[in-house]
């Protein structure tokens, strides 16, 4: 896509915030079924290297844990990419500054105001208190390895988070409406990643907790706030798109690695059980 491209991109998508949000709902909420069907796929497929070391090896885990540091790599890569291209003269910065620019000329006050009420749904106050409830939930119910699997997920994407911003520092964009206030270095997104994050989490304990028919309503839920979340923030002005599909990444990754760990050792001690047992 060429930067002239991206611009006329940018320009389509500020004039009609409202639409490409059911359209972008629809997109996640698909995106959350998919990531479903792979999920269960993965289940049934067994532990990883099943074919060459017995589902109880330690080697499970390491495997995972290898695999979970290789997406970590690659997504690095990719957001490094992200940002040098969201610099101006880049395909991104175009995009950026195109869609930056037309919501600030052209968004209509009731629209803005309706993103920042549904902006909430990242807000680091609501999701702090989210984590302590659900890992204080799961702990009291006897779901050690989830708890742990849940605060790690969420603190581990905090903390990246903040290094990244200190790493790029890159400002934000001019919002002068006064609707919404935002503070603090841009590049990832902190609405955008802890949203995901947290959202996406709680469909995969669903998952792990609750009868299967709740399983494709939690995917397609999460979906929809996670793109709620990060769209309110391109359209209040107070982030660019490349922040936002930044934050979506860094979550991305991270829950992935988080996944991988808490599948293997839950296959691993499952494993492990009969033979406990057994001795």
């Amino acid at each position: 896509m060429t930067e002239l491209h991206a611009a006329n991109l940018g320009a389509l998508l500020a004039q009609h915030p409202l639409g490409w949000w059911a359209a972008g709902m629809a997109l996640a909420s698909l995106a959350g079924w998919g990531c479903l069907c792979g999920l269960r796929t993965l289940r049934r497929a067994g532990p990883p290297l099943r074919q060459w070391v017995p589902a109880q090896a330690r080697w499970v885990l390491v495997a995972a844990m290898a695999a979970s540091a290789g997406v970590l790599v690659a997504a690095g890569a990719v957001m490094a990419e992200l940002a040098e291209s969201g610099h101006p003269g880049g395909t991104w910065g175009a995009l950026d500054d195109a869609l930056a620019a037309g919501l600030l000329a052209h968004a209509d006050v009731a629209v803005l105001q309706w993103f920042a009420t549904v902006t909430h749904l990242g807000d680091s106050w609501a999701l702090a208190v989210l984590t302590v409830l659900v890992t204080a939930l799961l702990w009291w119910r006897g779901h050690r390895l989830l708890a742990t699997g849940w605060l790690v997920a969420m603190a581990g994407n905090g903390a990246l988070t903040r290094i990244l911003k200190s790493l790029f520092e890159r400002v934000r964009p001019e919002h002068v409406h006064g609707i919404a206030q935002a503070d603090g270095y841009s590049f990832p997104s902190g609405h955008s990643s802890a949203s995901m994050m947290a959202y996406a989490m709680l469909a995969y304990l669903a998952t792990r907790l609750l009868p299967r028919p709740w399983h494709l309503p939690a995917a397609l839920l999460a979906g929809a706030a996670v793109f709620t979340t990060g769209w309110s923030r391109v359209v209040l002005q107070v982030h660019y798109a490349s922040d936002v599909l930044a934050g979506w990444l860094l979550a991305g990754t991270w829950m992935v690695c988080t996944v991988l760990v808490m599948e293997s050792v839950s296959r691993w001690r499952g494993a492990a059980t009969p033979a406990t047992e057994q001795a």
